[in-house]
C-alpha cells in the first residue's frame, strides 16, 4: 500500500501546474512528506501555478511555497495532507510568534524511532504569499513538541 502511495505521489507532482491552490498545496505537501519521510524521488524544484516545491540537502528539508488561494482554505488542504500520514502529526505544545503572518505553527510526528516536524506559516488574507510549509527530520524529538516553553520567536521573521 505504501509503495502504491509513493508511486501515486510522485506521479501526481507534475500535475501541480494545472491545479487550483488548495489541491496544489495539498499535493505538494504530500510530495514533500513522501520525499523526507519515505525517500520518494521528488525533484529539487517543481513550480506550479500556485505552489512551488524546493528541496535542500543540508539540512534535508522540503519546502512548499503557495502564492494563490485563500489562506485558511490552503491551510486546510495542508492539514489534510498531514492527517493522511501514519506519523499522526499534531500541533506542538509550544507556540510561535506569528510575526507578519496570521499564524506560525509546528506539527510534530508521534514519538517513535524517527522524528519529523512540519513548520506551517499561513499569511493574512490579501498577502502575495499565502502559505509556506517546511518538512524536516530532526535527530531527536524537539522538547517543544511536548512542553509549553512560552511563545517562541523565529530567528528570521518574514
Amino acid at each position: 500500500m505504501r509503495r502504491l502511495f509513493l508511486v501515486f505521489t510522485v506521479l501526481a507532482v507534475p500535475t501541480l501546474a494545472h491545479a487550483e491552490p488548495v489541491s496544489e498545496a495539498r499535493s505538494a505537501v504530500g510530495a514533500c512528506l513522501a520525499a523526507i519521510i519515505d525517500g520518494a524521488p521528488v525533484p529539487d524544484q517543481i513550480k506550479g501555478d500556485n505552489a512551488e516545491i524546493r528541496r535542500e540537502s543540508q539540512p534535508a528539508t522540503c519546502t512548499v511555497t503557495v502564492t494563490g488561494g485563500e489562506p485558511a482554505a490552503v491551510r486546510a488542504g495542508v492539514m489534510e495532507a498531514l492527517e493522511k500520514r501514519a506519523e499522526r502529526f499534531s500541533p506542538a505544545k509550544t507556540r510561535w510568534d506569528a510575526g507578519a503572518f496570521a499564524s506560525r505553527e509546528t506539527f510534530c510526528s508521534l514519538p517513535a524511532r524517527r522524528s519529523f516536524n512540519v513548520l506551517v506559516s499561513t499569511a493574512r488574507p490579501g498577502e502575495p504569499l499565502t502559505l509556506t510549509a517546511t518538512v524536516l527530520e530532526t535527530k531527536e524529538r524537539d522538547a517543544r513538541c511536548d512542553r509549553d516553553e512560552g511563545v517562541q520567536r523565529p530567528l528570521l521573521t518574514n
